[in-house]
């Protein structure tokens, strides 16, 4: 997908929208060719939203993680311009999936820079599939 792009860091997925993605689209989509080893059990994901105000959210906007092994417990933190919109838990299995809150969302979009982190905190070191999906846009 040409509108994606991706950065890799320690402990860092950082996706940058170029222009607004609808529908869902995969961690391959935006150019991770291979799983991704969160090692020291920390994940942080950084996606780049840019300009969306013409745009709508998804009607349940939703980010699932999918792992090559079962996982135990994991905790989650999920951001949207900087105010925490999503802390959970979640128990053991090989896919987590965070459903996130749309109103909360359009109300705390911003005119030129819109930034969602998703912050994953693992009791070992995790693999996550290329095939984990975010559906967070939808245009009309």
């Amino acid at each position: 997908m040409g509108d994606l792009g991706l950065n890799l860091a320690e402990g860092q997925l950082k996706i940058t929208m170029k222009k607004a993605v609808a529908n869902q689209f995969t961690l391959e989509d935006a150019g991770l060719e291979e799983a991704y080893t969160v090692e020291g059990g920390n994940l942080r994901v950084k996606v780049e939203l840019g300009y969306i105000k013409d745009v709508n959210f998804y009607k349940m906007p939703k980010i699932e993680f999918d792992y090559t092994e079962n996982i135990h417990e994991s905790n989650w933190i999920v951001e949207f311009n900087g105010e925490n919109i999503l802390e959970t838990k979640d128990h053991s299995g090989k896919a987590t999936i965070l459903l996130l809150n749309r109103k909360k969302m359009k109300e705390l979009v911003n005119r030129h820079e819109n930034n969602l982190l998703i912050h994953g905190n693992f009791s070992e070191e995790v693999a996550i599939k290329n095939t984990s999906s975010l559906q967070l846009l939808e245009i009309h």
